[in-house]
């Protein structure tokens, strides 16, 4: 899985997103293995992040199980089966502040 999770990074950062993090989250919940958090500061680069991650997922031959959101969306979620990526709009990552969900959770480096 850190294939996997190297690849979200790779492809976040392609499209410059920022402020990339990423939680060990088998403890909360044994099916999903890490979520992984960033931001963009608008939203046609939410949606370029997002579907770079979604081309590069294909091109490497990771399952896809869902995206959620749509054209107006501020917010896009990718489940990629073991791994969950939150894309944010800047201000929308904001007001949800998932990492304070998190805080108990183990962060984990990927480095590029």
């Amino acid at each position: 899985m850190r294939e996997l999770l190297a690849e979200v990074y790779k492809a976040i950062d392609e499209k410059k997103g920022e402020d990339i993090v990423s939680y060990e989250f088998t403890p909360l919940n044994p099916f999903i293995d890490y979520v992984v958090i960033c931001s963009a500061q608008n939203l046609r680069q939410v949606h370029a992040i997002a579907n770079n991650i979604q081309d590069r997922m294909k091109e490497k031959k990771f399952s896809i199980k869902r995206k959620e959101g749509t054209k107006e969306s501020r917010w896009i979620l990718i489940d990629l089966d073991s791994v969950i990526v939150h894309v944010f709009y800047d201000e929308e990552r904001n007001v949800y502040q998932l990492e304070k969900l998190y805080a108990d959770l183990k962060q984990v480096d990927i480095s590029l």
